[in-house]
């Protein structure tokens, strides 16, 4: 039986916080009023509105009740006690059991006034129940570390495992005759495409990849920039999934031999999100992947793309020029169009028209007007630029400059009074002067246009639940004081829950901006190499990625591995050494 302590503790949640003088009667009110409009627990409207933190809640039940408050990050669960309690009500009541030893079973709750369901344990198991309580943030991640997929995702592929066991070959026709649009949400394969997108957004990823293998297929998405796998799925099932993704995304479901393209609207919690899905054949069937495209997460301000001070202020200034091209560069997934959209968000104001060009277009920003270019009926970058110019623009958003067309155009509308914004698959800044020489521009004409170039890359952050301070190894320390930064300490991460063990939670941009002085103006006329216009930055004042970075280590933001993983050493640090030092910051 349950130790009497909690058999015996009938009252409500919030009773117990005001009688322990956490929150007072009225607060509490306000919260139920929310709970109720809302429908969730108690503990997050109290969290949510501020009155009190998941620890402090745990704290006071614990010692209200006289039980056990347990960071679940201290604790490691062996693997008998996971199965004593079915996973369904582990995951459908937010506990989790913690140790079995002999005929005790303690287990942990954020909800510890639910006597109900520890006596249904208790009679369930035959164990000694004793219960303690942890943050139900934390126990949300235990149970995602410690049991994987979500039981109903699982539970998906059991089931169409099962229905397809007999089945040495899926019949064709079945797909033909697939109706997206019917009522029959129960569908085996509807459940399972549902729950893996569900799982993906619930847990931040930006892609979900559906590769195929010799014997199954694996699932996977990529969080903060590193894929995990999310399942593994019966080969048995393969022709099914992917034809059902295919017929969500409007593709041809026949054509197996080339690369398609589409995109799925989807809605979670009254959200809607759009997925972009990519189809490609390999040797052992079709991959598919599909981007997760999150509004909610596009809403950026130029504060938030991760800006220090001073290239914010930078930043701000460029974007405010009434005329020039601001380009941002760096590789695929480098976060480019994000930071233009913040700029974007940053001046528009109702006084000004701006329109953006983009393939494809991926997210809606209201009172923007957006052009997707479609190259196969002949709506290019430079066909639809030069409509745009005869629409009265004040400024441009081209998605990429890729030839030299779009660059020629880019440049005319900037050298007649329009801003310019727009990125270049390049490594750093200074490459991109080089790179649309490269392309046929005039020098002249592109040191008479260009105004700034930024280039970024994204860097992983320190997951603050389990962030601890630490004495640099010798290699951190010299980098830290070869940047005039403070070194007798660095932040790290060990892992917990939270972050899936892996330090790290969510991302931040490191930027390096070059503004046109008179000396860069000459060395573009000069069509100097790319190498030459850096040297001649850093001594005016640009601070490199990697200097950027130092400083976001410095911060505790993140760590000297990534930023190194993700720029690479400076060919000109003696320059910038023998300079004033405006490049050391």
């Amino acid at each position: 039986m349950p130790a009497p302590a909690t058999t015996t503790q009938r009252k409500r949640l919030g009773d117990t916080l005001v009688e322990a003088g956490l929150i007072n009667a009225e607060q509490l009110k306000e919260a139920l009023a929310k709970q109720k409009t809302l429908g969730v627990r108690l503990g997050k409207v109290l969290v949510d509105m501020n009155l009190a933190t998941e620890e402090s809640i745990g704290v006071t039940l614990a010692r209200q009740m006289d039980i056990p408050f347990l960071n679940l990050n201290d604790v490691t669960i062996p693997p008998e006690a996971l199965t004593t309690i079915p996973e369904g009500i582990v995951r459908s009541h937010n506990l989790l059991p913690i140790n079995l030893d002999g005929n005790r079973l303690q287990i942990t709750m954020a909800d510890p006034l639910d006597v109900f369901i520890i006596d249904e344990i208790t009679y369930q198991t035959g164990y000694e129940v004793r219960i303690g309580i942890s943050p139900e943030s934390q126990i949300e991640a235990a149970i995602r570390h410690y049991y994987g997929a979500s039981d109903t995702l699982q539970a998906a592929v059991d089931t169409l495992t099962a229905a397809r066991k007999d089945e040495v070959r899926l019949d064709e026709s079945f797909f033909n005759t697939f109706d997206l649009a019917g009522g029959d949400q129960t569908a085996p394969i509807i459940n399972l495409v549902n729950n893996v997108i569900q799982q993906s957004i619930n847990d931040r990823a930006s892609d979900i990849h559906i590769e195929p293998d010799e014997e199954v297929i694996r699932v996977r998405y990529r969080l903060d920039g590193i894929l995990n796998e999310l399942m593994k799925a019966p080969k048995s099932i393969q022709n099914e999934l992917v034809s059902r993704l295919k017929i969500m995304a409007q593709m041809d479901i026949s054509e197996k031999r080339l690369p398609q393209d589409g995109r799925i609207k989807v809605k979670v919690k009254d959200t809607s999100i759009d997925l972009r899905v990519s189809a490609l054949p390999t040797v052992f069937g079709e991959k598919i992947v599909i981007r997760i495209l999150d509004k909610s997460r596009m809403q950026l301000t130029l504060e938030q793309v991760g800006f220090d001070d001073q290239l914010l202020d930078m930043f701000k200034t460029l974007s405010l020029s009434p005329n020039g091209i601001i380009l941002m560069t760096g590789p695929t997934g480098s976060g480019k169009t994000s930071t233009l959209y913040a700029a974007i968000n940053f001046i528009r104001n109702g006084q000004i028209n701006i329109t953006t060009v983009e393939d494809p277009v991926e997210y809606l920003i209201p009172s923007i007007n957006q052009v997707q270019v479609r190259p196969d009926i002949g709506l290019t970058f430079a066909r639809t630029l030069r409509s745009i110019l005869r629409q009265d623009p004040n400024v441009i958003l081209i998605g990429e400059i890729r030839d030299f067309e779009t660059a020629q155009i880019a440049i005319e509308s900037a050298l007649t009074g329009h801003l310019v914004f727009s990125t270049l698959h390049t490594n750093d800044a200074a490459s991109a002067i080089t790179r649309l020489i490269e392309m046929g521009v005039e020098p002249y004409l592109v040191a008479s246009a260009v105004i700034g170039v930024g280039a970024q890359r994204l860097v992983r952050k320190i997951c603050t639940s389990c962030k601890t301070t630490g004495t640099p190894d010798p290699v951190v320390k010299a980098a830290l004081e070869k940047a005039r930064l403070p070194s007798q300490r660095v932040f790290r991460a060990t892992g917990c829950l939270t972050c899936r063990k892996s330090g790290f939670l969510g991302r931040t941009a490191i930027h390096e901006i070059m503004t046109i002085s008179d000396e860069i103006h000459a060395l573009i006329l000069q069509s100097a190499s790319a190498r030459t216009i850096r040297q001649a930055a850093i001594k005016n004042g640009m601070r490199t990625m990697r200097q950027d970075g130092m400083k976001k280590v410095a911060k505790g933001v993140t760590t000297y591995d990534e930023v190194v993983r993700l720029t690479r050493r400076e060919e000109v640090e003696q320059v910038a050494e023998r300079g004033s030092g405006h490049g050391r910051a």
